[in-house]
C-alpha cells in the first residue's frame, strides 16, 4: 500500500479505531528496513494523540478521549502474536524525552499495574532502560506513580507486591528511579517497606538489568544498564543522619533500612561470581558521599552513634564494592572525597589505606 493510499484509509476511520490502525501500521513499519521517519511521527501525532488535525491545528483531547487512548494502548501491547522488539520500537517512539505526552505515559502505567496489564509494563521497563532510569523523564514516572499508589490510593498498594515476579525487568529499573527521586530527601516509609519486600522476595531483582538483554529492533543500540544498588545505598546510609523519624516509627524503619543494608551488600557479593564491572556508578557513590559530608557539617550536633551507623554503611558498600571490581568512573576522585571522613570511622581509614593511590 502506497502512503497515499494508507493516508486515505487512515482518514476513513474515527477515533479510536483510527488510532489502532495507526499503531498496527507503525508496528509493521518498524519491521521493514527501510525506516519512513516521517510517515512514523505523522501516524503517532496525527492519528494516535491528536496532536495535530489536517489544518496543523493543536488539538486537546478531553478526559474521556485521553482515557479511550489509554484503553487503545492497553489494548495494542497486551494482543497476542505481536513482535515484541516491535512493539518496544513503537512504545520508544511513542514516549520521546522532553515531551508532554509523558502525563498520558505516567497515566498509562498507573492503569496499566492496576489491571495487570503485564505486555505494557514490560515495554515501558525497556523505556526507562533505553531513556536511562536517573534521567529527569524516568524520575517523574517514578513520581506519578509514586502519587497514585502511596498518596492518592494509599489502599492500593498491595496491587505493587508481585511487580517483581509479574515484570521483573520493569520493576528493577523502577526501583533505580525510586532511588534517584529520593535522592536529595528521606523516602517516605510506605515506600521503603515496599522496596524492603521487593527485594526480599526477589533478591536477583537488584542485578537483573545487568543479566537480562532487552528485546530491541535490529540495530538500537541498548542503553548501558543501570542497577538500583548506588539509589538504595544512598538511602541506606544517610537514613540515620538525616531527619530523625516520629518516635513511633523509628524503631520499624531501622528494621527496613538495617535489612535492605543487608540485602545490598549480599548483592554486590553476588557481583564476583558474574564478573561485572560496570554495576555500581563511582558518581553515584561520589555523590552520596558529597551528601553526607553536607549533612555532618551542617548538622555537627548530629547523635554519634547514628552518625556511627551511617558512616558504617558507607564504608562497607564502598569497600565492598571495590574488592569485587564492580565500581565504574573516577574511582580516584570517589576515594579522595572519603578522605575528610577518613579520621571518624576505622573502616573509612582501612579502604583508604587499601584501596588509595599509593596502593596501586
Amino acid at each position: 500500500m502506497s502512503v497515499h493510499d494508507l493516508r486515505r484509509q487512515m482518514t476513513l476511520l474515527k477515533f479510536p479505531y483510527d488510532a489502532r490502525e495507526a499503531l498496527n501500521r507503525l508496528e509493521v513499519l518498524f519491521s521493514k528496513p527501510a525506516k519512513q521517519i516521517d510517515l512514523q511521527e505523522e501516524l503517532i501525532s496525527h492519528y494516535v494523540f491528536g496532536e495535530i488535525d489536517r489544518l496543523q491545528k493543536s488539538k486537546k483531547p478531553h478526559a474521556m478521549k485521553e482515557l479511550q487512548l489509554i484503553d487503545t494502548l492497553c489494548d495494542f501491547f497486551r494482543s497476542p502474536g505481536g513482535n515484541p522488539a516491535m512493539r518496544n520500537a513503537v512504545f520508544l517512539s511513542l514516549f520521546p524525552a522532553h515531551n508532554p505526552r509523558l502525563k498520558t505515559l505516567g497515566l498509562l502505567i498507573s492503569y496499566c499495574i492496576s489491571m495487570n496489564n503485564d505486555p505494557t509494563l514490560s515495554a515501558a521497563g525497556i523505556w526507562l532502560q533505553q531513556m536511562g532510569p536517573t534521567t529527569l523523564e524516568s524520575v517523574r514516572l517514578a513520581e506519578h506513580l509514586y502519587s497514585d499508589f502511596f498518596v492518592c490510593l494509599p489502599n492500593a498498594q498491595k496491587v505493587l507486591i508481585d511487580l517483581p515476579v509479574r515484570v521483573p525487568h520493569f520493576t528493577a529499573n523502577l526501583l533505580t528511579a525510586f532511588g534517584e527521586l529520593y535522592s536529595e530527601n528521606k523516602p517516605p516509609l510506605a515506600l521503603v517497606k515496599i522496596v524492603g519486600q521487593w527485594i526480599k522476595d526477589n533478591p536477583n531483582i537488584l542485578l537483573l538489568p545487568l543479566t537480562e538483554t532487552p528485546a530491541l529492533p535490529s540495530g538500537c543500540i541498548p542503553m548501558t544498564p543501570v542497577t538500583p544498588i548506588a539509589g538504595l545505598f544512598r538511602w541506606s546510609i544517610l537514613h540515620p543522619i538525616r531527619d530523625s523519624d516520629e518516635e513511633s516509627d523509628a524503631e520499624e524503619i531501622t528494621k527496613c533500612y538495617n535489612a535492605i543494608q543487608q540485602m545490598l551488600m549480599d548483592a554486590v557479593l553476588k557481583l564476583k561470581k558474574i564478573n561485572c564491572g560496570n554495576a555500581i556508578s563511582a558518581q553515584h557513590l561520589a555523590a552520596t558521599i558529597r551528601t553526607a559530608n553536607s549533612i555532618l557539617q551542617k548538622q555537627p550536633e548530629t547523635d554519634e552513634s547514628l552518625k556511627q551507623v551511617s558512616l558504617e554503611r558507607l564504608g562497607q558498600s564502598i569497600s565492598t564494592a571495590l574488592s569485587v571490581k564492580c565500581i565504574y568512573g573516577n574511582i580516584q576522585e570517589l576515594l579522595a572525597l572519603l578522605q575528610p571522613l577518613s579520621h571518624q570511622h576505622f573502616l573509612i581509614e582501612w579502604t583508604l589505606q587499601t584501596y588509595g593511590p599509593e596502593t596501586s
